[in-house]
């Protein structure tokens, strides 16, 4: 099983070294005229804000800025946090920050359960049939309501799904780049 990156707004697979961040939320506006910022969480563990004592956000073409932390409330029944923070005392303050993305770095991620991988980690691994045959490199994932789909950019170059259930999926190793496929009959024609 995979689950989205703390980003669902994917811009490519992160590097390695770890020099890129993670968003997990945006800045949407603002909420009354006391400086309270309405965050929108992209990520599936909104619950993280609570603990957070900084936001690092960051809006195209500006420097990143940090705010330090004093409340987190949710907004109730609108899927977003009211959070206060310290410097933004007025409604135009808080305003300002709208479109800025709040980022965290990808050792800050939250510890996924034993067989759930972040779908940045998968993009780009090896899909070999268990026999040893490469079959191509995962392109993206897909998200259904059943089971994520994996894109796979086949060897002579055309476009192949693979569902990510157990019958299909034997392996995924993040340490050898790759993952071990049976597939089913029809499936890669």
């Amino acid at each position: 099983m995979s689950t989205y990156p703390e980003s669902v707004n994917r811009d490519g697979p992160r590097r390695a070294d770890g020099t890129e961040r993670v968003q997990i939320g945006r800045i949407v506006g603002a909420h009354g005229v006391g400086g309270v910022i309405r965050v929108h969480p992209t990520t599936d563990f909104p619950e993280r804000f609570y603990d957070m004592k900084t936001l690092r956000a960051k809006a195209r073409g500006k420097p990143e800025i940090e705010l330090e932390v004093i409340s987190v409330k949710p907004h109730e029944g609108k899927g977003q946090l009211l959070v206060t923070v310290r410097g933004i005392e007025d409604r135009d303050a808080a305003e300002a920050l709208r479109g800025r993305v709040i980022t965290v770095a990808p050792d800050e991620r939250v510890e996924l359960p034993e067989g759930e991988y972040w779908i940045d980690s998968l993009i780009g691994l090896d899909v070999i049939e268990t026999g040893g045959r490469h079959l191509g490199i995962i392109e993206d994932v897909l998200t259904t309501g059943s089971s994520d789909i994996y894109q796979v950019r086949a060897d002579d170059g055309t476009l192949k799904m693979i569902p990510a259930i157990e019958d299909v999926v034997r392996e995924i190793s993040l340490n050898d780049g790759a993952v071990k496929v049976d597939l089913l009959e029809g499936l890669w024609d």
